[in-house]
């Protein structure tokens, strides 16, 4: 089997995060994001984002050898070189969360082995997330505003799969199991006693 790398994209509340961590709780590899933003000193910090980003300081930013960077409201992020190449020496499936500019720079580092996942959702889906995360109206106009500005609502069309995820996080969390090829086909007598 060829070890591979699964990237989540998708706009902001799209579930990227949330399916991430559920990975990451299944013993599942993830590639983290390095960044200047300190999730610890502003609001919103928790445990899911502790695992999903490295935050540094910018002149340790300025050290990593980064194969992928961008900026996001003043703040630098990247995915260092070498966290992607030991993923693919070291663990069959490894997953990461990627920015859509990022797809084509990874893709001519590791050609066939960066599988991409779009997590779709609609507009009231990531308002109502971000209401219940505690965003300002302001911080959800400019959440969507930065999504549409950078294509990410477009972006289902240069990936490799779409995941439909308005629902419960276990639906998507399933049907990106079964691209990864971690669910298992049961004999046909377990079936048979299963739709009973």
């Amino acid at each position: 089997m060829t070890n591979r790398i699964y990237a989540l994209v998708g706009p902001h509340a799209a579930g990227k995060s949330t399916i991430a961590s559920k990975l990451i709780a299944m013993g599942i590899h993830f590639i983290p994001t390095y960044t200047t933003y300190a999730f610890s000193e502003r609001g919103r910090a928790n445990k899911k984002f502790a695992q999903l980003y490295r935050s540094v300081s910018r002149e340790q930013f300025k050290q990593l050898d980064l194969v992928i960077q961008f900026t996001h409201k003043g703040d630098s992020y990247g995915i260092r070189k070498n966290d992607i190449l030991d993923s693919l020496k070291d663990h069959q499936i490894s997953v990461m969360i990627l920015e859509v500019n990022g797809i084509k720079q990874l893709n001519k580092l590791i050609r066939k082995k960066l599988i991409t996942v779009y997590l779709m959702a609609d507009y009231m889906t990531l308002v109502d997330r971000m209401l219940n995360e505690g965003y300002t109206n302001d911080e959800i106009k400019y959440h969507l505003q930065y999504a549409e500005n950078n294509k990410e609502f477009d972006s289902w069309k240069i990936t490799d799969h779409v995941i439909k995820n308005t629902g419960e996080p276990q639906d998507a969390l399933a049907q990106l199991l079964t691209i990864m090829g971690l669910t298992a086909v049961v004999p046909q007598k377990e079936f048979d006693a299963m739709i009973k």
